[in-house]
C-alpha cells in the first residue's frame, strides 16, 4: 500500500538538528514540560529541551540577560520567556529534603549544578528577572570535573515557600564556557489545585489546559478527554470557530462554555473555567481548566479521567512539503510483544508522531521523531499485544510551519510465532531494548535488538557510550550493524 497525505495546519513547531546536552527532567522543567506536550506554544524548544545553553556565570555575569532567563537569551527558544501565573504547566512539590533529576544527552565534564528559587511574593505575571529570585542558591551539587551519568539526581533542601514559585536550575560545565539553563514551574503542596481538597466539592483538576493558538472561520477546535489508558471518545467536544471567535483567547472561553453545557445534560461532574477565591469556577477569556467534582454520583469514568488535550480541523494549506508510507510489516507475536515497521519518505522537515490501538482504544505502541528528506524505515515496539487480533496505525506529522498531515488509519492483524520460535535458543543473547526504542536512556552496557539483521550490540563505556542515544532517521551514523561509525558506540555480542 502507498498514501499520500494531505497538508492540514496544526500547532506551530519547529524542528532542528542540532544534538543538545541536558535538561532537568524531574520536576520537569519548562522546555521539558513542552517536550511532554503538557506546556503548548512553545517553538523550538518542543524538540530540544537539552538545548538551553548560555555563557556561564548567572547571576553576576550578564548573561543570560534578565528577562531572558527562561530561554538563555537564544532566540529561537523565545517563547520560554512569556511568564503569567496561569502560562505553563505546574508541578508540586514540598519544601524540604527533595530530589532533584538532571538528564544528560551528551556528557560534559562538569563544575556543578546549581538551584535558585523565586522569593516569597515574586510577580509571577512580569517577565523573570534576577530580582525575582535568591541570588544564593538553596542547592549546589559539585561535579568535581567529572562527566555525569545520562541520569543524575540531587538531593537538595528545598526552603520554604508557598504558592506557584519558580526553579532557576543551572548545569555548569568544566570543558567549555557555556552552562545549562532550566526553568521549573512548581506548586507547594497545599496549594496545588491539581490535587484533591475534600472539602471543595470540585476537588481536581486534569492536567492539561484548554488553550492554544488563532484559528480561522470555519475551522474546529476540540478538546479530548484522557485516562491513563485511553481516550474516552464520547467526553470530545468541539466547536466550530466563527468570525468573532478566532482569537485563541475568545475560543478557549466558548470551548470551556461547549463543555460545561454538554457536561450538565449529561450529568458528567465535570466543569469548565478557571476557580475564583469562592470555589466558583467559569469560563474565562485565556486559558481554561476542567476540574472534577468529588459527589459520590459523579461517574466512574470521569472520575478515572487524568488529563484533556487540544486538537485542530484547519483548512487545507499549500505545501510543497510531501511525506508517504508504505510496505507495513509486522514481526510475529511472542510474550506478548512484536515490532512494526513501515517505510516512510519525507520531503522537507517533519515532526512524525505514530500510534498503534487495539480495538477498545488503549495504546500499545508509539514513537516520536523529526525527519528531514528520508526515505526508509521506521520501527517500533508493540507491547501487550496478542495474535489474531486487529490494530489501527495512526501517523500525524507536523511541519515547520505548524502545518499538519494525518495518515488514513492502517489497519493490520499480528500473527503468532510458531511454537519453535517461541522457546528460547540455547544461545539466544538477552538485550534490553529493540532498537531505537527508548534510544534516550541507553547508556554503557545497554543491549539492543537490531531489528533490521536480528543482531544483539552492547552499548561501549564511557567516553563512546555518549554516542548510543545519538540517532534519528536523518543521522543514522551510530546506528548499532548499520551506521557508517556504529563501532565507535557498539559491541556485536
Amino acid at each position: 500500500m502507498k498514501v499520500k497525505l494531505i497538508a492540514l495546519a496544526v500547532s506551530a513547531m519547529t524542528i532542528s538538528g542540532a544534538w543538545g546536552h541536558g535538561y532537568l527532567m524531574d520536576p520537569p522543567s519548562r522546555a521539558y514540560q513542552c517536550k511532554l506536550g503538557n506546556n503548548q506554544e512553545c517553538g523550538n524548544v518542543t524538540w530540544e529541551p537539552q538545548s538551553v545553553e548560555q555563557k556561564s556565570g548567572f547571576p553576576d555575569a550578564a548573561l543570560p540577560y534578565d528577562g531572558e532567563l527562561a530561554s538563555a537569551g537564544i532566540p529561537s527558544f523565545s517563547q520560554l520567556n512569556r511568564q503569567s501565573a496561569d502560562a505553563w504547566a505546574k508541578t508540586s512539590i514540598k519544601a524540604g529534603r527533595q530530589t532533584f533529576v538532571w538528564h544528560h544527552t551528551a556528557p560534559h565534564k562538569t563544575t556543578n549544578w546549581r538551584y535558585y528559587i523565586t522569593k516569597q511574593g515574586w510577580d509571577p505575571n512580569a517577565a523573570l528577572t534576577r530580582d525575582a529570585f535568591e541570588l544564593t542558591p538553596f542547592c549546589v551539587i559539585e561535579g568535581n570535573g567529572q562527566a555525569p551519568a545520562v541520569e543524575t539526581a540531587h538531593e537538595c533542601d528545598v526552603p520554604e515557600r508557598t504558592g506557584y514559585q519558580a526553579i532557576y536550575s543551572v548545569w555548569e560545565i568544566a570543558d567549555t564556557a557555556n552552562s545549562f539553563y532550566q526553568i521549573a514551574d512548581i506548586v507547594f503542596a497545599g496549594d496545588n489545585p491539581t490535587q484533591a481538597d475534600p472539602s471543595d466539592s470540585w476537588g481536581r483538576m486534569l492536567e492539561g489546559q484548554m488553550y492554544g493558538k488563532n484559528l480561522r472561520a470555519g475551522d474546529k477546535v476540540k478538546v479530548r478527554f484522557f485516562r491513563a489508558d485511553a481516550e474516552l471518545i464520547s467526553f470530545t467536544t468541539t466547536l466550530t470557530i466563527t468570525d468573532e471567535l478566532t482569537d485563541k483567547n475568545r475560543w478557549s472561553k466558548a470551548l470551556a462554555a461547549a463543555v460545561n453545557e454538554k457536561a450538565d445534560a449529561e450529568k458528567w461532574g465535570i466543569r469548565a473555567g478557571v476557580k475564583d477565591a469562592q470555589g466558583k469556577i467559569e469560563p474565562v477569556f485565556g486559558a481554561n481548566k476542567i476540574y472534577i467534582s468529588s459527589a459520590p454520583e459523579t461517574l466512574d469514568p470521569v472520575r478515572r479521567l487524568q488529563s484533556i488535550a487540544i486538537s485542530y480541523e484547519e483548512s487545507a494549506t499549500n505545501t510543497n512539503e510531501q511525506l508517504e508510507i508504505s510496505e507495513l510489516l509486522t514481526s510475529k507475536v511472542q510474550n506478548g510483544k512484536s515490532t512494526l515497521t513501515f517505510n516512510l519518505w519525507t520531503a522537507g522537515k517533519w515532526a512524525v508522531e505514530a500510534k498503534v490501538y487495539d480495538s477498545i482504544g488503549t495504546v500499545k505502541g508509539y514513537t516520536k521523531t523529526a525527519l528531514e528528506n528520508v526515505d526508509g524505515p521506521i520501527s517500533f515496539d508493540l507491547d501487550q499485544v496478542t495474535a489474531d487480533e486487529t490494530y489501527t496505525l495512526s501517523l500525524i506529522a507536523t511541519n515547520e510551519q505548524g502545518e499538519l498531515i494525518q495518515a488514513k488509519p492502517q489497519q493490520f492483524t499480528l500473527q503468532s510465532a510458531t511454537p519453535e520460535a517461541e522457546k528460547p535458543a540455547a544461545d539466544t543473547v538477552k538485550y534490553d531494548e529493540t532498537f531505537p526504542h527508548n534510544k534516550s536512556s541507553y547508556k554503557s552496557g545497554t543491549r539492543v535488538l537490531q531489528p533490521k539483521n536480528g543482531k544483539v550490540y552492547q552499548c561501549k563505556p564511557f567516553p563512546y557510550s555518549g554516542y548510543c542515544s545519538q540517532w534519528s532517521s536523518s543521522a543514522t551514523q551510530f546506528e548499532p550493524g548499520i551506521g557508517s561509525h556504529w563501532q565507535q558506540a557498539w559491541i556485536e555480542k
